[in-house]
């Protein structure tokens, strides 16, 4: 959890202190005071309806004020002889907010530490808006949710829950070496792959084709009205999901699109769409297109010519070599698929048949960083992206039951990942897409993937060791 606890009123570092132990102070007591009313809304899914008592409120703030005014600063008053009714006016809508920001936050850890709730990522909490019932991260709650003037203060959250399952043996996992021979297909992808990565996509002129992208203005429509927009929106002309909203035939909606054209598509609202009213109802996006753009790989020549090669010929010989320069990664990677299939094959868990939009991007946030470990160009990432999001529902069930067992596993052995290890890993990326190492560490901290970074990292570490006590079983000769 990364819930804010109470926010402070001066740079004082002693109040900021006194701060934090009122904090401490109002969890204990919100975990003996807090109520609460559970109720399942899918499997790993919960709404709570928590209430905390009057009585807390009025006493902590109380106690707030209390602590204030011995230490406010009000003009024409030495610090803490400032009449009690100066001080309400001058800090009250502060101490109110900051009360509120902490009751929230900490009614939430007393009921998750009450009910021993794991939850997957942060709550979200519902608001009433004037355009109905929306779900919505704690800052954007804490715009909305007020401490009533008197009686009791509720608030309603869903949570999404970490499964409960116990490991298999971690010990003496059964491993046949690997033995990879380099192909000619092999040699083909390994070329186009470099070319794509120093490509670029371009303005064209012609209808949209499968994998383009197009520039568009977003609308979601539901019962005629519009719900959100998004302009100048990057789409891939392939299956996607926007706004958590799965569209599995978007690339037949923008195939053979141009710049200036209006396409429509249907969709249903998802059961865990950000506004509760909506869910379940039938809703239309349009996409207004401002251009077409198409990856185009950089030219065989000029590609030749970057690596001091004569020929296509010399190119195919130089990266066999890289190929085979790689073996060991290779083999190294066949063992570890093993590792990961025993422990998928050999731990009973749960998981739900339709996926949030959350619980699939932690699935795909896994995906990306492991592609951007392995140096695949960042448009067949996006790709990629778009088909664990929309078809490939037996896989994102693998990404999510794999990340779950690791996570255990790495509680279980007590492994974590230090500074210093993430920063060699963003160094190795930068280096394979020539960009300097302050941009790659930017863009990943910008697109929520630096915290995903450091949980492959500790993965990569769990499977280091399940790999050093195995059972390794030697490869055949290959012919």
């Amino acid at each position: 959890m990364n819930l804010p606890g109470m926010t402070g009123i001066t740079d004082d570092p002693q109040m900021w202190d006194k701060a934090e132990k009122e904090t401490e102070r109002l969890l204990e007591t919100l975990k003996k005071e807090v109520r609460v009313e559970g109720r399942d809304i899918g499997l790993l899914r919960k709404e709570l309806r928590i209430t905390v008592p009057a009585t807390v409120i009025a006493e902590h703030m109380e106690h707030n004020y209390s602590e204030l005014m011995h230490d406010a600063l009000v003009p024409g008053f030495r610090k803490g002889r400032a009449p009690r009714r100066l001080v309400e006016k001058r800090f009250g809508a502060e101490v109110r907010d900051s009360l509120t920001t902490a009751i929230v936050g900490q009614s939430f850890y007393a009921v998750a530490e009450n009910e021993k709730i794991e939850t997957l990522g942060d709550p979200l909490f519902r608001i009433e808006l004037e355009g109905g019932t929306k779900l919505v991260d704690f800052g954007e709650a804490m715009q909305h949710l007020k401490l009533p003037a008197e009686g009791d203060f509720a608030y309603t959250c869903e949570v999404e829950l970490k499964p409960s399952f116990e490991l298999p043996a971690l010990e003496g996992i059964p491993v046949k070496a690997a033995d990879v021979a380099i192909t000619p297909e092999m040699v083909e992808e390994h070329i186009l792959r470099r070319r794509r990565l120093r490509g670029r996509f371009e303005p064209v002129t012609t209808a949209a084709q499968k994998d383009d992208q197009v520039i568009a203005d977003v609308v979601l429509f539901c019962d005629g009205v519009e719900i959100k927009r998004e302009d100048n929106q990057a789409l891939g002309v392939r299956p996607a999901r926007l706004e958590g909203i799965p569209l599995i035939h978007l690339d037949e909606t923008l195939a053979g699109v141009q710049p200036g054209e209006t396409r429509t598509t249907d969709c249903t609202i998802p059961p865990d769409f950000e506004r509760a009213d909506l869910r379940g109802k039938s809703g239309r996006f349009e996409f207004h297109v401002h251009e077409v753009k198409r990856l185009v790989p950089e030219p065989m020549e000029d590609f030749i010519k970057a690596y001091g090669l004569a020929s296509e010929q010399e190119l195919r010989e130089a990266a066999r070599e890289d190929l085979e320069a790689e073996r060991d990664t290779l083999n190294e990677r066949a063992k570890r698929a093993q590792v990961e299939n025993y422990l998928l094959e050999n731990t009973k868990l749960d998981l739900p048949t339709e996926f949030s939009a959350r619980q699939t991007d932690r699935a795909v946030l896994r995906q990306v960083v492991n592609l951007r470990q392995r140096g695949m160009p960042l448009g067949d990432i996006e790709a990629r992206i778009d088909e664990l999001r929309t078809h490939a529902s037996e896989e994102v069930a693998r990404e999510l039951k794999l990340g779950f067992v690791l996570e255990k596993v790495a509680a279980q052995l007590g492994i974590e990942v230090t500074d210093e290890e993430v920063n060699t890993a963003i160094a190795r990326m930068a280096a394979v897409y020539n960009k300097r190492f302050d941009r790659v560490r930017d863009d990943l901290q910008s697109r929520g993937l630096l915290a995903q970074l450091v949980e492959q990292i500790r993965h990569d570490k769990c499977i280091d060791w399940l790999l050093k006590s195995a059972k390794i079983e030697p490869a055949a000769q290959s012919t």
